[in-house]
């Protein structure tokens, strides 16, 4: 009899949680912060990227590699969603 492998569902959840966020949070906090966000986003993955390199534990590693790559593309999107409003696509 073989084991369940839940890592893959657990990683899939949380890539589609950590986009679905991001994208919620680059929406709302533009207009009331602007591109300003952007630098937290980026120190708040590097932060959580650190963390998934000092865990010892595979899939907590993963989860929070996941969310720290998530993390900096926000920052990245902020940038871009100036972008967007500027052309009035946003």
């Amino acid at each position: 009899m073989s084991s369940l492998q839940w890592v893959g569902p657990i990683l899939a959840l949380t890539t589609f949680a950590s986009i679905g966020i991001g994208h919620v949070l680059v929406r709302r906090l533009y207009p009331v912060l602007g591109t300003r966000a952007a630098p937290l986003f980026w120190l708040l993955g590097m932060g959580t990227y650190y963390a998934s390199l000092q865990s010892m534990n595979d899939l907590v590693s993963s989860v929070l590699g996941v969310a720290a790559i998530t993390l900096v593309w926000d920052g990245i999107e902020f940038l871009r969603q100036k972008k967007r409003v500027e052309r009035g696509e946003a």
